[in-house]
Order: structure tokens, then sequence, then C-alpha cells
């Protein structure tokens, strides 16, 4: 089942996998653009005005990471909880 537009497909162990994976290096780059705004060299990036924008950044940053990153680990966990559901059944 292809996944729509915006969204993203969760059914299979890979799938969870990418879109941790993309979550991460998401937030990765995110971070690296923020400290490279701070790094500039005419000082400008030290500035008290960069340093909140740069604060406000990161922790809109880290939010989406774990929105992203929390949604795939959360299904994850139900497909274990469901296998394990199962072996308890059977026996």
């Amino acid at each position: 089942m292809a996944a729509e537009e915006g969204k993203v497909n969760l059914e299979q162990a890979n799938n969870r996998i990418e879109a941790g994976f993309e979550a991460g290096s998401t937030y990765i780059s995110d971070l690296q653009s923020i400290r490279d705004d701070l790094d500039a060299a005419d000082n400008s990036g030290t500035t008290l005005g960069k340093m909140v924008s740069a604060q406000l950044k990161m922790t809109e940053a880290e939010t989406k990471y774990m929105v992203r990153s929390g949604i795939p680990k959360k299904a994850s966990s139900s497909v274990q909880q469901a296998a394990q559901d199962v072996k308890k059944a059977g026996g």
C-alpha cells in the first residue's frame, strides 16, 4: 500500500526505520543550519536577537524530531506488544 503524499506508511518495519532515520537526518540538518547562523564570521551571529532566535529554532527542531521519531517508535512498540500477546496466547 503506497503512502499518500505527506503521509508516512508505517506498516512495514523498513518504513518505520526509514521514517526514524529521516527524522534524525532532518534534525541534524536543522541544528547545523542554526549553528551556521551563529558562527557568522563578522560576529553578527552573537547578538542577543540572533541567540534568542537560535534558541527558538532549536526548540522547534527538537519538537519536530520528537514527533517525527516518536510515531514510528510507537508503531514498532505496538507491533512488538501484539507479537508478545500472540506468543503468550499460543502458550
